[in-house]
């Protein structure tokens, strides 16, 4: 068990530290040639293509199994890593758009599949873990999130050197190069057969019991079995029987209120004039604080619960956010960013656990493809525009209180949840009605991530 979950830690490094090479790199490059109000352009076609991306992914996995899929996503991500290589030694012209704007932007393309494929790892843990080890197991592939850190930004500040007189190029061989490590650590995982080829294995063997059905009495706790003749849940039933709904709503709030600071804190920094070097170790910082927790999250959130744990995740990002007024100095943003990234992962980790426990491997695709597919639509939403939002309010200061009066909100709206769950469980007549609560929380977060 334990050596798939770090082969699929290590993927996770890759696969994200890839995309937080892709933000310095880009960014910069962009900004260099006086295209600043784009310069979240490219992660952001990459985030909003993962959305289509992450309903069809499981689909393929149910198909072809997950070993082919994540081979096929690192070599999709390659490709689009060369061709922005290409862009990156294109000489600019001074045209309204160039050539090199255009590579740039068209090599996002391809890796959001690889970066959707990135994000179904969180999930496909599942299969290599008990029901009750399942927020450890999910915290310690997040946890490879270090590797992405140190081989991620960090590196890239010393490979957009590497190739002579095309600066940031090298940082386009050095993405390519970790979807081959990608690709590599996938080969060795024990992924389990496809949906199809399992139960055709299990009909040839005259086994009363599929493997199929063995995965799914797996998935919904141990030793219980599923009925083979059991109706497969519609996503509908899926969303009525389960908090499916809630968890993606908070995965969404999440992963925009970190991705929001993270895409934007290098303008106020430029404009103060720090310098790559500068933003690039406080990037480092801020990866280490998204993944570092992994070694204890998974335990917090046995400990205190999904709702407590995610509800404190949201608390820290005010924290964080307040650093970022006390002064300008690079300790404030290095911090600050930091902190941010820490109460990512404390309000991630727990949702995004829980999603994994409500279906079963005949449903993956469709809850995967629900959760995921939400979730990455309005990030990539939000990078495609963040920049432009970013100069509109034309201020770090008040752009940073709009993110923290999002990050009280949605703390409130998980503590609200988990009262109602505690609630629930003492049999309370008077608790709160799930189905007005989902309507609730649906509204707000629908609010929060426009």
């Amino acid at each position: 068990m334990l050596k798939n979950t770090f082969l699929l830690a290590g993927m996770w490094g890759m696969g994200l530290g890839a995309a937080f090479v892709q933000l310095p790199a880009t960014q910069n490059l962009l900004i260099d040639i006086g295209y600043t109000s784009i310069s979240t352009f490219p992660l952001g076609i990459i985030m909003l293509g993962s959305a289509p991306c992450a309903w069809i992914i499981p689909k393929i996995i149910n198909r072809y199994g997950e070993k082919k899929t994540f081979i096929a996503g690192s070599c999709s991500g390659i490709l689009g890593a060369l061709i922005q290589m290409i862009g990156a030694l294109t000489a600019p012209i001074d045209d309204k758009v160039t050539i090199q704007v255009v590579l740039v932007v068209v090599g996002a393309l391809p890796q959001a599949f690889t970066y959707a494929s990135t994000n179904n790892l969180r999930f496909s843990v599942s299969q290599f873990s008990t029901p009750e080890f399942l927020p450890k197991a999910t915290a310690l592939v997040l946890l490879g999130g270090v590797l992405s850190a140190l081989l991620g930004p960090l590196l890239s500040a010393v490979t957009r050197f590497m190739i002579p007189g095309a600066l940031y190029a090298g940082n386009y061989v050095q993405i390519a190069v970790m979807y081959v490590v990608f690709a590599t650590l996938a080969f060795f995982a024990d992924f389990k057969q496809p949906i199809k080829d399992s139960e055709e294995d299990a009909r040839m063997e005259g086994d009363d019991l599929s493997l199929v059905e063995r995965q799914e009495g797996t998935a919904a706790g141990e030793g219980t079995r599923v009925d083979r003749n059991a109706v497969e849940r519609t996503l509908r039933e899926i969303i009525k029987e389960t908090d499916l709904l809630l968890l993606t709503i908070f995965q969404c709030l999440s992963y925009n209120i970190m991705a929001m600071y993270m895409g934007q804190f290098k303008l106020p920094m430029a404009a103060l004039g720090y310098s790559v070097d500068s933003f690039t170790y406080a990037i480092t910082a801020h990866m280490l604080g998204m993944f570092l927790p992994g070694l204890f999250s998974g335990h917090i959130i046995n400990r205190f619960g999904t709702w407590a744990t995610t509800t404190v995740g949201f608390l820290l990002f005010p924290v964080g956010g307040a650093m970022f007024l006390i002064n300008d100095s690079i300790a404030m943003f290095v911090v600050g960013i930091t902190i941010v990234g820490i109460g990512w992962n404390f309000s991630f980790v727990g949702p995004s656990a829980e999603v994994s426990k409500i279906y079963s491997p005949a449903e993956q695709y469709k809850v995967v493809g629900f959760n995921d597919g939400i979730m990455l639509l309005t990030v990539g939403t939000f990078f495609l525009t963040a920049s432009k939002i970013y100069i509109a309010v034309g201020s770090w200061n008040v752009f940073n209180f709009i993110l923290i009066g999002f990050s009280v909100f949605s703390a409130l709206l998980a503590l609200l949840r988990g009262l109602c769950k505690w609630s629930s469980s003492l049999g309370d007549d008077n608790s709160f009605s799930a189905d007005s609560l989902a309507q609730s929380l649906l509204t707000a977060g629908s609010l929060c991530t426009l």
